[in-house]
Protein backbone atom coordinates (compact mmCIF):
# COMPACT_ATOMS: atom_id res chain seq x y z
CA UNK A 1 0.00 0.00 0.00
CA UNK A 2 1.43 3.29 -1.16
CA UNK A 3 2.51 5.62 1.95
CA UNK A 4 0.78 9.49 2.35
CA UNK A 5 2.58 11.90 1.51
CA UNK A 6 2.59 13.83 4.83
CA UNK A 7 1.98 12.56 8.38
CA UNK A 8 0.01 15.07 11.14
CA UNK A 9 1.42 14.34 14.77
CA UNK A 10 -1.02 15.68 17.12
CA UNK A 11 -0.23 15.13 21.13
CA UNK A 12 -3.01 15.95 23.22
CA UNK A 13 -3.98 15.56 26.69
CA UNK A 14 -7.53 16.29 27.58
CA UNK A 15 -8.38 18.30 24.85
CA UNK A 16 -11.87 17.41 23.83
CA UNK A 17 -12.99 20.91 23.65
CA UNK A 18 -10.39 22.01 20.95
CA UNK A 19 -9.52 18.88 18.87
CA UNK A 20 -12.78 19.30 16.99
CA UNK A 21 -11.16 22.80 15.39
CA UNK A 22 -7.87 20.92 14.61
CA UNK A 23 -10.35 18.17 12.92
CA UNK A 24 -12.19 20.71 11.04
CA UNK A 25 -9.46 22.66 9.45
CA UNK A 26 -7.28 19.16 8.14
CA UNK A 27 -10.85 18.11 7.20
CA UNK A 28 -11.26 21.53 5.02
CA UNK A 29 -7.49 20.98 3.51
CA UNK A 30 -7.26 21.38 -0.34
CA UNK A 31 -4.22 18.79 0.13
CA UNK A 32 -5.61 15.51 1.10
CA UNK A 33 -2.78 13.24 0.60
CA UNK A 34 -1.87 12.93 4.78
CA UNK A 35 -2.57 10.59 7.86
CA UNK A 36 -3.59 12.01 11.22
CA UNK A 37 -1.42 10.35 14.03
CA UNK A 38 -3.10 11.30 17.35
CA UNK A 39 -0.72 10.94 20.32
CA UNK A 40 -2.63 10.82 23.31
CA UNK A 41 -1.14 11.61 26.19
CA UNK A 42 -3.08 10.00 28.90
CA UNK A 43 -6.71 12.07 28.98
CA UNK A 44 -8.73 11.48 31.10
CA UNK A 45 -12.06 13.48 29.12
CA UNK A 46 -13.81 11.65 26.66
CA UNK A 47 -11.03 12.30 24.23
CA UNK A 48 -11.03 8.54 22.70
CA UNK A 49 -14.54 9.04 22.12
CA UNK A 50 -14.47 12.19 20.03
CA UNK A 51 -11.52 11.10 17.71
CA UNK A 52 -14.06 7.46 17.31
CA UNK A 53 -16.64 10.51 16.09
CA UNK A 54 -13.43 11.38 13.56
CA UNK A 55 -12.39 7.90 12.52
CA UNK A 56 -16.49 6.77 11.99
CA UNK A 57 -16.77 9.66 9.44
CA UNK A 58 -13.90 8.16 7.21
CA UNK A 59 -12.89 11.62 5.96
CA UNK A 60 -9.30 11.43 7.18
CA UNK A 61 -7.13 8.53 7.59
CA UNK A 62 -6.43 8.58 11.51
CA UNK A 63 -4.81 6.29 13.62
CA UNK A 64 -4.84 6.73 17.50
CA UNK A 65 -2.52 5.71 20.31
CA UNK A 66 -3.25 5.81 24.43
CA UNK A 67 -0.48 6.54 26.55
CA UNK A 68 0.67 6.76 29.70
CA UNK A 69 0.92 10.56 30.88
CA UNK A 70 4.67 11.44 29.49
CA UNK A 71 4.08 14.78 28.72
CA UNK A 72 4.09 16.80 25.39
CA UNK A 73 7.89 16.33 25.03
CA UNK A 74 8.01 12.56 24.81
CA UNK A 75 4.84 12.18 23.15
CA UNK A 76 5.60 13.71 20.41
CA UNK A 77 9.03 11.87 19.51
CA UNK A 78 7.38 8.27 20.36
CA UNK A 79 4.82 9.61 17.41
CA UNK A 80 7.49 10.75 15.16
CA UNK A 81 8.91 7.67 15.26
CA UNK A 82 5.47 6.06 13.57
CA UNK A 83 5.99 8.13 10.89
CA UNK A 84 6.81 6.81 7.58
CA UNK A 85 5.54 9.20 5.25
CA UNK A 86 8.48 11.55 3.33
CA UNK A 87 6.97 14.87 5.52
CA UNK A 88 5.42 15.27 8.41
CA UNK A 89 4.24 17.83 10.64
CA UNK A 90 3.67 18.18 14.29
CA UNK A 91 -0.18 20.27 14.49
CA UNK A 92 -0.94 21.16 17.66
CA UNK A 93 -4.14 19.79 19.60
CA UNK A 94 -5.87 23.48 19.85
CA UNK A 95 -4.75 25.45 16.83
CA UNK A 96 -6.29 25.53 12.96
CA UNK A 97 -4.48 26.06 9.63
CA UNK A 98 -5.97 27.91 6.35
CA UNK A 99 -7.42 25.61 3.74
CA UNK A 100 -3.79 25.81 1.81
CA UNK A 101 -1.37 25.10 4.48
CA UNK A 102 -0.46 21.93 3.70
CA UNK A 103 -0.45 22.49 -0.13
CA UNK A 104 1.64 25.58 0.74
CA UNK A 105 4.38 23.25 2.76
CA UNK A 106 4.33 20.48 0.74
CA UNK A 107 5.07 22.80 -2.74
CA UNK A 108 7.92 24.42 -0.59
CA UNK A 109 9.71 21.41 0.74
CA UNK A 110 9.56 19.90 -2.33
CA UNK A 111 11.63 22.57 -3.64
CA UNK A 112 14.27 21.33 -1.95
CA UNK A 113 16.98 19.61 -3.73
CA UNK A 114 19.93 18.77 -1.28
CA UNK A 115 16.91 17.43 1.50
CA UNK A 116 20.05 16.18 3.40
CA UNK A 117 21.44 19.39 4.34
CA UNK A 118 17.52 20.69 5.73
CA UNK A 119 15.41 19.36 8.47
CA UNK A 120 12.57 22.20 7.70
CA UNK A 121 10.36 24.46 5.65
CA UNK A 122 8.74 27.39 8.33
CA UNK A 123 6.04 29.53 7.48
CA UNK A 124 4.29 32.41 9.35
CA UNK A 125 1.58 31.96 12.08
CA UNK A 126 -1.05 34.66 12.05
CA UNK A 127 -3.84 35.64 15.15
CA UNK A 128 -7.65 35.36 14.42
CA UNK A 129 -7.73 38.69 13.18
CA UNK A 130 -5.09 38.32 10.05
CA UNK A 131 -2.08 40.23 11.92
CA UNK A 132 0.93 37.98 11.66
CA UNK A 133 2.36 36.52 15.00
CA UNK A 134 5.75 38.23 15.73
CA UNK A 135 7.78 39.55 12.79
CA UNK A 136 8.37 38.34 8.99
CA UNK A 137 11.57 36.86 7.89
CA UNK A 138 14.27 39.19 5.93
CA UNK A 139 14.83 38.93 2.44
CA UNK A 140 11.25 37.70 1.72
CA UNK A 141 12.41 34.59 3.32
CA UNK A 142 15.94 32.77 3.95
CA UNK A 143 17.89 29.30 4.06
CA UNK A 144 19.68 29.25 7.61
CA UNK A 145 19.83 28.43 11.62
CA UNK A 146 16.72 28.99 14.09
CA UNK A 147 19.45 30.81 15.41
CA UNK A 148 20.16 33.66 13.07
CA UNK A 149 16.70 33.74 12.36
CA UNK A 150 15.70 34.68 16.18
CA UNK A 151 19.14 36.44 17.09
CA UNK A 152 20.77 38.02 13.83
CA UNK A 153 17.64 39.26 11.89
CA UNK A 154 15.74 39.36 15.26
CA UNK A 155 12.37 37.76 14.34
CA UNK A 156 10.10 36.61 17.24
CA UNK A 157 6.33 34.74 17.62
CA UNK A 158 5.83 31.45 17.13
CA UNK A 159 6.61 29.67 13.81
CA UNK A 160 5.16 26.33 12.03
CA UNK A 161 5.88 24.36 9.03
CA UNK A 162 6.70 21.05 7.87
CA UNK A 163 9.59 18.35 8.86
CA UNK A 164 11.73 15.97 5.98
CA UNK A 165 11.54 12.69 7.66
CA UNK A 166 14.50 11.27 7.08
CA UNK A 167 16.40 14.06 8.18
CA UNK A 168 14.87 14.22 11.77
CA UNK A 169 14.45 10.12 12.38
CA UNK A 170 18.61 10.34 11.67
CA UNK A 171 18.99 13.10 14.44
CA UNK A 172 16.32 11.75 16.74
CA UNK A 173 17.87 7.95 16.61
CA UNK A 174 21.40 9.61 18.69
CA UNK A 175 18.96 11.89 21.04
CA UNK A 176 18.52 10.24 24.64
CA UNK A 177 15.25 11.82 26.13
CA UNK A 178 14.87 9.12 28.75
CA UNK A 179 15.56 11.59 31.07
CA UNK A 180 13.49 14.09 30.27
CA UNK A 181 10.70 11.55 31.92
CA UNK A 182 8.08 12.38 33.95
CA UNK A 183 9.43 15.71 34.59
CA UNK A 184 7.08 18.05 33.18
CA UNK A 185 7.14 20.66 30.81
CA UNK A 186 10.22 20.54 28.27
CA UNK A 187 10.60 23.21 26.16
CA UNK A 188 11.51 21.63 22.10
CA UNK A 189 14.36 23.54 21.99
CA UNK A 190 16.13 21.15 24.06
CA UNK A 191 16.30 18.93 20.68
CA UNK A 192 16.24 21.69 17.99
CA UNK A 193 19.47 23.51 19.22
CA UNK A 194 21.43 20.51 18.98
CA UNK A 195 20.57 20.22 15.56
CA UNK A 196 20.45 24.37 14.72
CA UNK A 197 23.73 24.14 16.50
CA UNK A 198 25.49 21.68 14.19
CA UNK A 199 24.34 23.40 10.48
CA UNK A 200 21.14 21.45 9.58
CA UNK A 201 19.23 24.11 7.86
CA UNK A 202 15.57 25.36 7.89
CA UNK A 203 14.24 27.26 5.09
CA UNK A 204 12.28 30.35 6.22
CA UNK A 205 9.14 31.50 4.17
CA UNK A 206 6.79 34.60 4.46
CA UNK A 207 3.98 32.78 3.97
CA UNK A 208 1.05 31.97 6.63
CA UNK A 209 0.50 28.41 7.53
CA UNK A 210 -1.41 28.76 10.80
CA UNK A 211 -3.82 30.13 13.07
CA UNK A 212 -3.01 31.00 16.17
CA UNK A 213 -5.81 30.79 18.89
CA UNK A 214 -5.26 32.33 22.62
CA UNK A 215 -7.26 30.08 24.54
CA UNK A 216 -6.50 32.00 27.67
CA UNK A 217 -8.32 30.04 30.54
CA UNK A 218 -7.01 26.43 29.37
CA UNK A 219 -5.24 24.94 32.36
CA UNK A 220 -4.15 22.34 29.80
CA UNK A 221 -2.79 24.30 27.21
CA UNK A 222 1.46 24.71 28.13
CA UNK A 223 1.62 28.38 27.01
CA UNK A 224 -0.39 29.12 30.24
CA UNK A 225 1.79 26.48 32.75
CA UNK A 226 5.02 26.26 31.76
CA UNK A 227 6.03 28.91 33.81
CA UNK A 228 4.81 27.29 36.82
CA UNK A 229 7.11 25.64 39.35
CA UNK A 230 6.09 21.83 38.37
CA UNK A 231 7.77 22.92 34.91
CA UNK A 232 11.08 24.52 36.45
CA UNK A 233 13.30 21.90 35.33
CA UNK A 234 12.31 21.96 32.25
CA UNK A 235 13.20 25.42 31.98
CA UNK A 236 16.70 24.53 33.56
CA UNK A 237 17.51 22.46 30.59
CA UNK A 238 16.13 24.68 27.78
CA UNK A 239 18.61 27.35 29.01
CA UNK A 240 20.99 24.99 29.75
CA UNK A 241 20.79 23.50 25.96
CA UNK A 242 21.22 26.59 24.56
CA UNK A 243 24.36 27.53 26.35
CA UNK A 244 25.74 23.69 25.59
CA UNK A 245 24.59 23.58 21.40
CA UNK A 246 25.88 27.31 20.45
CA UNK A 247 29.07 27.82 22.96
CA UNK A 248 31.04 29.85 21.38
CA UNK A 249 29.06 31.58 18.73
CA UNK A 250 27.01 33.15 21.96
CA UNK A 251 30.46 35.47 21.99
CA UNK A 252 28.79 37.57 19.29
CA UNK A 253 25.84 37.99 21.09
CA UNK A 254 26.65 38.85 24.80
CA UNK A 255 23.58 39.73 26.01
CA UNK A 256 21.87 36.38 24.62
CA UNK A 257 24.47 34.57 26.63
CA UNK A 258 23.97 35.75 29.67
CA UNK A 259 20.62 36.52 29.65
CA UNK A 260 20.41 32.65 28.95
CA UNK A 261 23.32 31.77 31.69
CA UNK A 262 20.84 33.50 34.49
CA UNK A 263 18.50 31.75 33.35
CA UNK A 264 19.90 28.61 33.57
CA UNK A 265 21.48 29.83 37.10
CA UNK A 266 18.08 30.86 38.59
CA UNK A 267 16.02 27.47 37.69
CA UNK A 268 18.96 25.59 38.60
CA UNK A 269 18.96 27.37 42.38
CA UNK A 270 14.76 26.70 41.91
CA UNK A 271 15.93 22.85 41.54
CA UNK A 272 18.66 22.77 43.82
CA UNK A 273 21.25 22.82 42.21
CA UNK A 274 24.49 23.72 43.94
CA UNK A 275 27.41 26.16 42.05
CA UNK A 276 29.79 23.00 41.51
CA UNK A 277 26.47 20.98 40.05
CA UNK A 278 25.70 23.58 37.61
CA UNK A 279 28.59 24.82 36.75
CA UNK A 280 29.85 21.13 35.62
CA UNK A 281 27.16 20.67 33.55
CA UNK A 282 27.71 23.33 31.21
CA UNK A 283 30.43 23.15 28.41
CA UNK A 284 31.00 26.30 27.77
CA UNK A 285 31.68 29.59 30.02
CA UNK A 286 32.41 27.96 33.24
CA UNK A 287 34.28 30.93 34.60
CA UNK A 288 31.59 33.05 33.42
CA UNK A 289 29.35 31.00 35.65
CA UNK A 290 30.62 31.57 38.47
CA UNK A 291 31.15 35.47 37.58
CA UNK A 292 27.99 35.40 37.17
CA UNK A 293 26.33 32.94 40.73
CA UNK A 294 26.17 36.47 42.50
CA UNK A 295 24.20 38.04 40.44
CA UNK A 296 21.48 35.29 39.74
CA UNK A 297 21.42 34.50 43.17
CA UNK A 298 20.45 38.27 43.73
CA UNK A 299 17.83 38.48 41.10
CA UNK A 300 16.39 35.00 42.37
CA UNK A 301 15.78 36.34 45.56
CA UNK A 302 14.80 39.42 44.69
CA UNK A 303 11.97 37.61 42.74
Amino acid sequence: MKETKITIVTPTFNRLHTLPRVYESLRNQTFKDFKWIIMDDGSTDNTKNIVNDFINEDLIDIEYYWNENQHKFITVFEGIKKVKSKYFMIVDSDDSYPEDSLQILFDEVEQIKNQDEYISVMGLSQFEDGSIVGHKYPDNGFDGSIFDMRYKFKVRGDKFGIFITKTYQNLLKSFDYSSFKNKGYIPQAVFFNTYDANGIKTRFINKVVRNYHLDEDDQNSVSNTRWSGKNTFGLMEGYKSFINSYGFKLLKYPKALIRNMIGYQVYSIINNRSVFKMTKDLNYFKSLSILLYPFSLIYYKAK
